[in-house]
């Protein structure tokens, strides 16, 4: 069976999501983006909590996945 249209664009969403928050805890890790204004521990904080959101994204997405995968077998 199809996955539904809201399925697909969560996971979209989702994946969207994961390398914006990926790619800004790298820009505040590894490089001076921002230092005017985020400085010191802070800028640890952050990145901190960019990586956190992805890893806990990145882990909704796949229950999500792993969840259509096993309706699919189920439907057969």
């Amino acid at each position: 069976m199809k996955r539904h249209p809201n399925e697909l664009i969560n996971l979209a969403f989702s994946g969207l999501m994961v390398l914006v928050t990926l790619t800004g805890a790298i820009l505040f890790l590894f490089t001076d983006f921002y230092s005017n204004r985020v400085w010191g521990k802070n800028r640890y904080i952050l990145a901190g909590i960019f990586l956190i959101y992805a890893v806990y994204r990145s882990y909704r997405m796949s229950l999500t996945i792993r969840r259509s995968k096993a309706e699919e077998g189920g439907e057969e």
